[in-house]
């Protein structure tokens, strides 16, 4: 596990106005690191980097060729709901997976998997992260498919639903299909049914066509990250 702290100019004016000097940010670091591998028995390390928040994280994951960013978010505040959210640029800045936590705590861990899916193209890279945690957690995932009117988008539906199925049935996942009853509103869809069953963990899929693009003011993307519910989310892609 390597813990990164960018120490950018929002660093610097935090520990200015507190009277903290550098070694704060190592002083922290470091007991993170000691707490950690007593309490889970695993490697951890920690870096900071000076530099913008952005580019260092991108950086760093090339650089130690890493395999998943967590990244924790409060969610969009101030200049963001202009600008789009920090957490959705980083997102979109990687190549690799990104998992998106609020404050909402782990508790057991993702039990409840909700598996949202239109007709995009490619599902093979959430599928197997799916499997992966499903494995991982023994977890129950809810396959949640668009509502449409069109018969050959239908059919298409039904074809990638039978396709995911013989996936998680192959891997001996516990699964369950469910339908969105309204053509439009698909993201708000998906956030209400997570909420009603009671969801641990949302998989998207960020790289070609799940959802609109990131560009479009309150993109379905950042609609699903900042979840009233604080429901983490999994940023499946590429790699």
């Amino acid at each position: 596990l390597f813990i990164l702290h960018v120490l950018n100019a929002d660093s610097v004016k935090y520990l200015k106005k507190n009277g903290l000097s550098r070694n704060y940010v190592d002083e922290q670091l470091a007991y993170t690191k000691t707490q950690l591998e007593k309490a889970y028995d695993i490697n951890v390390q920690t870096f900071i980097i000076e530099g913008k928040f952005l580019q260092a994280i991108a950086d760093f994951s090339t650089k130690i060729h890493a395999d998943l960013v967590v990244l924790g978010t409060h969610g969009k505040t101030g200049i963001q709901k202009i600008t789009g959210s920090h957490a959705m640029k980083v997102v979109h800045a990687l190549d690799i997976p990104v998992l998106v936590v609020q404050k909402r705590t782990f508790g057991m861990g993702y039990r409840k998997i909700i598996f949202p899916i239109n007709i995009s193209t490619d599902y093979d890279i959430k599928i197997d992260w799916t499997v992966f945690i499903a494995q991982a957690f023994r977890a129950q995932v809810f396959i949640f498919t668009m509502k449409t009117e069109h018969k050959e988008t239908q059919k298409a539906l039904d074809n990638l639903v039978e396709n995911i199925t013989t996936h998680f049935a192959d891997n001996q996942i516990n699964y369950s299909v469910e339908h969105a009853t309204k053509t439009v509103g698909f993201a708000h869809q998906i956030n209400d049914f997570a909420v009603s069953n009671s969801a641990d963990l949302v998989m998207i899929k960020v790289d070609n066509d799940e959802f609109e693009p990131s560009f479009i003011l309150g993109a379905q993307e950042e609609k699903m990250i900042f979840n009233s519910s604080q429901i983490p989310v999994f940023c499946a892609q590429k790699k």
